[in-house]
């Protein structure tokens, strides 16, 4: 049902039909019980609008310092202050970044380091902690800061796109 949504939002009826003209559409009821309410038109945008890129400041500037903090006490002791990795730890930056998650949605980067970090006590983070320190990876890879937080939803966090710099 809810793949209809968008139809009936860009006048199609029922999920690719053209939606009936007030001149062949049938006579509705005008009893409250049978009315439709209107559709919000806010979620056929949203819909609409699908995946964005990191280009678009998906975290602030506050975020990524709180981030920051958490990676220095969490993450640096073995992927290096300057995020060039170490022996067994993997860089954060640069080429080497970009090789590993291009084109993946920064929820998987964020759910990877929640599930896997830190190496000697994989899953203590909590999902506020993993997002601020995605918003300081990215800052760090020379992503734009935004205006807002990134949300720590998955789903919306999926929504996001890691691309190559510009």
């Amino acid at each position: 049902m809810t793949a209809c949504v968008l139809p009936l939002f860009l006048g199609l009826a029922a999920c690719g039909t053209p939606a009936p003209t007030p001149a062949t559409a049938p006579a509705a009821a005008t009893t409250p019980a049978a009315t439709t309410p209107p559709v919000a038109a806010a979620a056929p945008v949203a819909m609409a609008a699908g995946p964005h890129s990191v280009w678009a400041g998906v975290y602030s500037n506050d975020q990524a310092g709180r981030g920051k903090k958490a990676y220095n006490s969490l993450c640096a002791r073995c992927h290096g202050e300057n995020f060039l990795g170490g022996e067994d730890s993997p860089a954060l930056v640069d080429k080497d970044f970009l090789a590993g998650w291009y084109g993946k949605p920064v929820g998987d980067l964020t759910e990877r380091t929640r599930r896997t970090m830190p190496a000697d006590g994989p899953g203590k983070l909590s999902r506020q902690q993993c997002t601020d320190i995605t918003a300081y990876l990215l800052s760090a890879n020379g992503f734009p800061a935004g205006q807002n937080d990134l949300g720590t939803d998955a789903a919306t966090q999926n929504l996001i796109l890691i691309e190559a710099k510009k």
